[in-house]
């Protein structure tokens, strides 16, 4: 398929104001899909400033190296339940389950390991975390790499299952809730970039909220809840997002965020996260 010379963008909502109220619609950027995806740093600047909720690339991952991988993955040995929240299961350990010296050294030891065996399971094609990190370092002025923590790399491209009646509930990701104590990154905003393998025929859509809360407001929010918030005290959703498989999003996570429950097939995915130390310095990649 011959690509356009140019990348097409679309706004496919009007944008009001992102941090007024769950009301408001924000934008949606699509990117048109070309071989490779074209993605630009303006793209990625507009999730930071709040003029999108997402940044849509259909397509990212061809389907000719989606569907063996797919078929591998949906009933894969190494699924594991997330240990801050066992009815989600992944292949691969997340940064945020660290929870204490031990959890952070089982995760930078098993780092290298777990992104081999990703690329493996898309072998003979590459992996789309691997795409999504050069597509990454091409496309930012300043470059992109994996989060360094304390002189040793992190974990990218996690792939995470979220099965039938299973509610991602409305919620917020950020990075600091899992740093040593003292520890410093400098961090300006936290992007996270999902690759969508297996969408359920009904459910699984993406609720976008585009309201960002601090911490503090966040743990109100949460009441006595040991994880997430309740639907009922935020209102309806801005934006309402049907991925298909081989599709990539980018959002900010810091705004909330929901999963609806899948109806009938597991929603998997490949979750990346993105930090942003501004303009001059380059993004760092973790999972």
């Amino acid at each position: 398929m011959d690509a356009p010379s140019t990348m097409e963008v679309r706004h496919n909502a009007p944008y009001r104001s992102i941090r007024s109220g769950p009301h408001q619609r924000g934008i949606i950027i699509n990117v048109t899909r070309t071989t490779p995806a074209r993605l630009s740093q303006e793209d990625i600047l507009s999730l930071i400033d709040g003029t999108a909720l997402a940044v849509h690339v259909p397509g990212f991952v061809p389907a000719e190296a989606l569907a063996p991988a797919r078929r591998k993955l949906i009933d894969h040995p190494d699924r594991g339940a997330l240990t801050q929240a066992t009815e989600f299961q992944r292949i691969g350990y997340a940064y945020s389950e660290v929870h204490d010296d031990a959890s952070r050294e089982h995760y930078h030891h098993q780092a290298r390991a777990g992104i081999q065996r990703m690329r493996e399971l898309f072998a003979p094609y590459a992996s789309p975390s691997d795409v999504l990190r050069l597509l990454l370092e091409e496309t930012w002025q300043a470059g992109a790499h994996l989060m360094h923590m304390d002189g040793r790399k992190a974990f990218v491209g996690i792939c995470r299952y979220q099965h039938k009646d299973v509610d991602l509930n409305p919620h917020t990701d950020a990075l600091e809730r899992n740093l040593p104590a003292g520890h410093a990154l400098h961090l300006k905003a936290q992007l996270s970039a999902n690759i969508y393998l297996n969408i359920p025929r009904t459910g699984g859509e993406l609720e976008l909220w585009g309201t960002e809360p601090g911490e503090e407001v966040y743990g109100r929010l949460m009441g006595g809840r040991t994880w997430g918030i309740d639907r009922a005290r935020i209102g309806p959703p801005a934006q309402v997002v049907k991925p298909a498989p081989g599709d990539l999003l980018l959002l900010n996570p810091r705004r909330i965020h929901a999963v609806r429950p899948s109806g009938d097939e597991p929603r998997i995915t490949l979750g990346h996260f993105i930090g942003y130390y501004g303009t001059a310095r380059p993004l760092e990649l973790w999972s």
